[in-house]
């Protein structure tokens, strides 16, 4: 009689073994409601599956940073550092002609002294992948050497309610 080799039944036993946990994943209790809006009415026990968090069941088990539970789509969201940005501001109240004020400041400025928050999307001959987000009052620049070997913002591209407004030199 032919005797498999221990590699070939570690390797038979290590599927085996997959086999069974894949199958120990599945959830006997799984509803299979078409509903898969929350209503106001439903409690956290009853929110129909999909209801939640777009990775609500995703996370492996002992992961410690993984959010799996149905999150409250009306929640304030958190930077990485735990702080909630303040309320987006309405576009009535929005300081449109601060905001271009700023943008023209930066004419002329040299990259070294551009605040963090500033993007800058070309640097001479060289682009950035920007994200297309609109955020208000966000400023995008673009950068070229003065004849000195120093880049300076030639371009200031700042985000208003009633669109972007791009100045130059």
């Amino acid at each position: 009689m032919h005797r498999p080799s221990p590699h070939r039944l570690a390797l038979l036993l290590a599927v085996l073994l997959a086999s069974v946990g894949l199958a120990a994943c599945g959830d006997d209790d799984v509803e299979t409601s078409t509903d898969d809006v929350p209503t106001e009415t439903d409690t956290a026990d009853e929110a129909p599956l999909g209801g939640g968090g777009g990775a609500a069941g995703t996370c492996l088990e002992g992961t410690p940073d993984c959010q799996d539970t149905p999150m409250d789509p009306n929640a304030p969201v958190s930077g990485p550092d735990g702080e909630v940005p303040p309320p987006a501001q309405s576009d009535e109240t929005f300081p449109s002609e601060a905001a271009r004020d700023q943008a023209r400041s930066l004419l002329g400025s040299p990259e070294s002294e551009l605040a963090p928050d500033v993007r800058v999307a070309r640097r001479g001959e060289e682009t950035f992948a920007l994200t297309e987000d609109y955020v208000l009052g966000r400023i995008t620049v673009e950068l070229d050497d003065d004849g000195s070997g120093t880049h300076v913002v030639t371009s200031a591209t700042v985000e208003l309610p009633e669109g972007p407004e791009t100045f130059t030199t």
